[in-house]
């Protein structure tokens, strides 16, 4: 894949917890397909620490859980779409729940249901997991359900600023609940139950006909003019058949277009 004489570089790609997963196993792919090259994805900082790497020039790609705002912009930044995922309410091994409406989730995140048996499942005290404003998550939810955007945690709800931190909870304690972006719950140790929204399951045939509406955009940043061999290469292979595959195989489907 690499041209003969090309100098061997890694390539370290920080930032969005959304991504994360799926990049992870398109760096895999890659440095398999080719021994010129390393791609490295790093533990998430979050879209603002891409973001930020990418200010501080301490990278030329970086992940975000979004396209860009008009505001975070920059001349020479480009956004490259990695394509469109489902927004998922989730919950811990022991939630024997399997449908969740935007009702019951406000409820949820508010305190009025504190336990499962209220939505027909085991009884099991609910554990909410929760995201800060900004996320990317949390602010598909905000803009698809106008409830959930005016709606006040309880203060028992436990609020994480990185997916990882979410993922972790979701799997010490079996009666929890988060929502997230689907593919990123391939970095679960235990088993998590996704559950259907509205009775629509979030599969990738419901989300590319529009029937699951909770859908999310997340890409890279890049600043192409300044992009080294690895870097290029890592890009042409994630837009590659094989790159798109893997998107796929992960429930990533092309990015809808505006």
């Amino acid at each position: 894949m690499a041209s003969a004489g090309a100098r061997a570089e890694n390539v370290t790609i920080p930032g969005s917890g959304n991504n994360e997963f799926v990049l992870g196993a398109l760096a895999r792919a890659f440095n398999a397909s080719q021994g010129a090259h390393t791609a490295v994805i790093p533990p998430s900082t979050g879209t603002a620490g891409g973001l930020r790497a990418m200010e501080e020039r301490t990278t030329t790609i970086a992940r975000v859980g979004r396209p860009l705002k008009d505001s975070e912009r920059r001349p020479g930044v480009d956004y490259v779409a990695l394509g469109d995922d489902a927004v998922v309410f989730v919950g811990g091994a022991g939630v024997t729940v399997k449908s969740i409406s935007a009702a019951q989730a406000v409820d949820i995140y508010a305190g009025k249901t504190v336990n499962w048996s209220a939505l027909g499942g085991k009884s099991a005290p609910i554990r909410a997991i929760g995201r800060e404003s900004t996320d990317a998550s949390r602010q598909v939810l905000a803009a698809r359900l106008p409830a959930f955007a005016n709606v006040q945690y309880a203060d028992s709800v436990k609020v994480v600023h990185l997916d990882p931190q979410l993922i972790e909870l979701l799997d010490r304690y079996p009666s929890s609940i988060a929502f997230i972006n689907r593919s990123a719950l391939g970095a679960a140790r235990s088993k998590v139950n996704v559950l259907a929204f509205e009775s629509v399951a979030p599969t990738p045939a419901n989300l590319a006909s529009g029937t699951y509406p909770l859908r999310m955009s997340f890409g890279l940043i890049v600043r192409k003019d300044a992009l080294g061999p690895a870097a290029t290469l890592f890009l042409a292979y994630i837009q590659s058949a094989a790159g798109t595959a893997i998107r796929r195989e992960h429930g990533v489907l092309p990015a809808a277009t505006p």
